[in-house]
């Protein structure tokens, strides 16, 4: 049915069911269909979570200017998963104690303390995370940055006194 009236146009559809039958919205699944919504995680605790360094670029020199990326490797040693975009995500932090970096050589950092998010989409326990990351020599001199990984809003992991030297000429 269709009324029209001063302000606008009301559309009434009206449905006809068989005895006692419920209608099923056009695009609604089928009863007992499979959803695809992902599963709820809860987020890790800090026992959760452990880290083993297993390597990293070597300390680079580098020209007033010039840019290089540098990686870390870490394995997840923990229980549970990291997860790229989830509560559960590992990312490099730049720990400020001892380190001897200039900020302004941090070029599109996840942020000012954080160089590098997990590369994979999915780290099991076990296996390897990459941490990649750009700086560039602003001033000369010999820089050092030290990191370890964190899943931030739950812990720090070890810290296993991971560093690199950047020399700038």
């Amino acid at each position: 049915m269709v009324f029209a009236g001063a302000i606008g146009i009301i559309l009434l559809l009206v449905t006809l069911t068989r005895g006692g039958e419920t209608p099923t919205p056009r695009n609604a699944p089928a009863p007992n269909a499979q959803t695809s919504q992902p599963p709820s995680v809860a987020p890790p605790t800090p026992g959760d979570l452990n880290s083993e360094w297993v390597s990293q670029s070597p300390s680079p020199t580098i020209a007033v200017g010039a840019e290089t990326a540098l990686t870390f490797n870490f394995r997840n040693t923990g229980k549970v998963a990291w997860v790229r975009g989830a509560a559960s995500e590992a990312r490099l932090g730049y720990v400020t104690d001892g380190s001897q970096f200039d900020d302004r050589m941090a070029i599109d950092w996840a942020n000012a303390e954080r160089p590098a998010v997990q590369t994979e989409a999915v780290v099991p326990p076990g296996q390897v995370a990459t941490f990649t990351f750009k700086i560039r020599g602003v001033t000369p001199g010999t820089f050092r940055l030290n990191v370890r990984p964190v899943v931030d809003g739950i812990a720090w992991l070890p810290d296993q006194g991971v560093y690199i030297e950047v020399t700038v000429r």
